[in-house]
């Protein structure tokens, strides 16, 4: 039982829309990365300025000692 040829504007059609669905996927992806980008970067952003408290107020503390 062999399989008719497929049309050129099925072909097109096939093509068109593996082509939409990987544009989407990507789009999506991006989108994840950027978020988790975002998110990183706020979370280091918050260890940094812990840090930066911490260290003042070690720097506060050892010269008031003197």
């Amino acid at each position: 039982m062999p399989r008719e040829p497929k049309s050129l504007g099925v072909k097109i059609l096939w093509i068109w829309t593996f082509g939409t669905a990987a544009i989407l996927v990507t789009n999506v992806m991006r989108t994840r990365i950027r978020e988790m980008e975002t998110l990183m970067n706020a979370e280091q952003q918050q260890q940094q300025q812990q840090h930066d408290v911490a260290t003042t107020d070690s720097s506060f503390i050892s010269d008031n000692k003197d």
